[in-house]
């Protein structure tokens, strides 16, 4: 994997070791994972506008990072992930796994993340030209700039007390 600063959607697909691969695709097929075991790239309808190309390589990275054949790359909540010795903590984790993946199907969590990532990371023309061409996924906009806005006073928060405390460490 790379290391280097994510600064696109094309730096994110990178990190993963992920080629993006332009095709003649079918129009009403934005693109696809590598079907492989190991995916090595994600193809992309080369007819389709950027922002379609954008949010398309943000869901297939979703599937990549939650596929759910490949445990190692799926990303849980700590809790949810944890082995645990009691035999009821241990049923209350499958039970609360089970659930979030029916709660949430595996398209619309790849939508989710193809959102979010045009909200915080795209964001003006490309977030806009998007939802001109597809709003059907305006609410799924609203839910993820709703989402942002709940998280950012605790993201300020957060930043400006490790600011205080390394502010400290100094003096």
């Amino acid at each position: 994997m790379n290391h280097k600063p994510i600064r696109s959607i094309y730096d994110f697909a990178e990190f993963y070791g992920l080629r993006i691969e332009y095709h003649d695709l079918p129009a009403n097929n934005a693109g696809f994972l590598d079907p492989d075991d190991e995916p090595q790239f994600i193809a992309v309808n080369r007819n389709h506008p950027h922002c379609e190309q954008v949010f398309t390589i943000a869901h297939e990275i979703c599937h990549f990072i939650s596929d759910h054949k490949r445990p190692r790359r799926k990303f849980r909540n700590r809790l949810l992930d944890r082995q645990y010795q009691s035999p009821t903590a241990k049923s209350y984790a499958r039970y609360m796994r089970g659930f979030t993946g029916k709660l949430i199907p595996i398209e619309r969590e790849a939508d989710m993340f193809a959102m979010s990532w045009l909200v915080q990371r795209e964001g003006g023309k490309v977030l806009l030209e998007f939802l001109d061409r597809h709003p059907e996924k305006k609410w799924l906009f609203r839910f993820i700039l709703v989402d942002s806005l709940v998280k950012l006073p605790f993201r300020l928060v957060k930043t400006l007390f490790g600011k205080l405390l390394l502010a400290q460490a100094k003096s």
